[in-house]
């Protein structure tokens, strides 16, 4: 009876639990462990730890838990370590491990017993909050910068000059909410709007409009291009004929990417009116175009076509490159979010390989969703030679050590984004 229930509590553990003995076979695999790490409880039966487990260098972590308890009868009480499944997908997992002992006086040392969980999702969080949060520092030195200016022109203080100290000195209280938020785990109860960040760069147009510097008809270009970006005007919603426009943003992608060699070709065996902006369409395939291409590497292509389903139009725009992480998946749309630091692309130009951006294309894009009623869908595979964020492609194909042609890096990983439009 009491073997009965020992059994079934280990069956039926949502962690994992693996016994091995010290001469490295595994001896009990619980239904929890096997499907976390990927391997059939059969293969155990067949296979010695170091078999299933050794061949992989990104396990090495994992495999000093083992070897510490298999060699050297050492036990840890927690640790937390990377471990790549043979599918490619790749966890972290909180161990603890500890020494089995066979009950009998001299209380025998058998073997090695191994829990764990999966906490991928727990330090996904944390990535991405630490991530925000070092963002959301350098936001603050944007609206303190303009108090400091500010406050320098106060021996002549006038309305205008006060009213923009209030403004920024609000803003950095907002900001200081949020990131007290996050830090706790609470849903941040205010909205770092689009709107704020545009406000805070026309602010410093002011500024130096002010300085009355001999750049006036620069500014007021950077002003209307800033404005432009940002900013909703009035609603041209019309019925747009859509491989026009298309082949026209395509074209104007390519003219801009010249200097890259990534093949830009369209599927556009439809040509369904679509009832929104031209301006709209044009600023999202744009941006999507520019992601595609920033991300495939030279030898690549990068396909737009048109679908249509059931009451929806899709286009898609779907590239040959690295992929994006799961983990960056769910933070794309949430603005202020991009996998790799900001000097890793600093120094890139646009349609550069690795560019990327301020995280703010993917945000607009969603905002201009919310408002034209259609949807952004991305679905994308990473690399398997590069499954982590940090981790670097060599920018071309020809340069890559793991695949010899275009088809086999295309094979390898990519993304797709899809624009759903409701069918007029």
């Amino acid at each position: 009876m009491k073997e009965n229930i020992s059994s079934a509590i280990i069956e039926s553990m949502s962690d994992g639990l693996i016994v091995l003995n010290f001469h490295g076979h595994i001896t009990r695999m619980n239904p929890a462990a096997s499907k976390l790490l990927g391997i059939k409880i059969k293969e155990t039966e067949e296979r010695t730890y170091a078999e299933l487990f050794l061949d992989e260098p990104g396990n090495d972590a994992f495999n000093d838990l083992l070897l510490d308890g298999i060699q050297n009868r050492k036990a840890r009480l927690y640790g937390e370590v990377s471990f790549k499944r043979k599918d490619g997908r790749c966890l972290d997992l909180a161990v603890t491990t500890s020494i089995l002992r066979a009950e009998s006086p001299q209380t025998e040392k058998i073997g090695i017993v191994l829990v764990f969980k999966d906490v991928t999702e727990f330090k996904a969080l944390d990535r991405a909050r630490q991530r925000v949060i070092e963002h959301l520092s350098h936001e603050l030195r944007t609206p303190l910068s303009i108090i400091l200016t500010s406050l320098e022109r106060l021996e002549s203080p006038n309305e205008r000059v006060l009213e923009r100290i209030r403004r920024n000195l609000k803003r950095l209280q907002d900001i200081q909410l949020e990131v007290e938020d996050m830090v706790k785990y609470r849903e941040s109860k205010q909205s770092h709007e689009i709107s704020t960040w545009l406000e805070q760069t026309l602010d410093f147009v002011d500024l130096l409009e002010e300085e009355n510097t001999p750049h006036k008809d620069a500014l007021h270009y950077f002003r209307s291009q800033i404005e432009g970006f940002f900013r909703i005007k009035k609603s041209d919603i019309q019925d747009v004929k859509a491989v026009k426009q298309i082949r026209g943003i395509v074209e104007s992608a390519r003219q801009s990417s010249t200097h890259r060699d990534v093949s830009l070709l369209t599927k556009l065996d439809i040509d369904p009116p679509l009832l929104i902006d031209p301006d709209v369409l044009e600023k999202a395939l744009m941006s999507l175009l520019k992601n595609a291409i920033e991300n495939t590497p030279d030898g690549g292509e990068v396909l737009v076509s048109l679908h249509r389903q059931p009451g929806s139009v899709e286009l898609e725009i779907k590239d040959s490159g690295v992929g994006i992480t799961e983990e960056s998946q769910k933070q794309i749309f949430g603005g202020f979010y991009h996998s790799k630091e900001t000097d890793f692309y600093s120094t890139k130009k646009p349609f550069d390989f690795g560019a990327g951006g301020k995280g703010l294309d993917l945000l607009r894009l969603k905002i201009f969703g919310e408002k034209y009623h259609f949807q952004v869908v991305c679905k994308s595979t990473r690399c398997r030679y590069i499954p982590g964020e940090n981790d670097l492609c060599p920018g071309v194909i020809t340069k890559c050590h793991y695949v010899r042609s275009q088809q086999q890096c295309a094979q390898s990983g990519g993304t797709a984004f899809r624009i759903v439009f409701p069918e007029v």
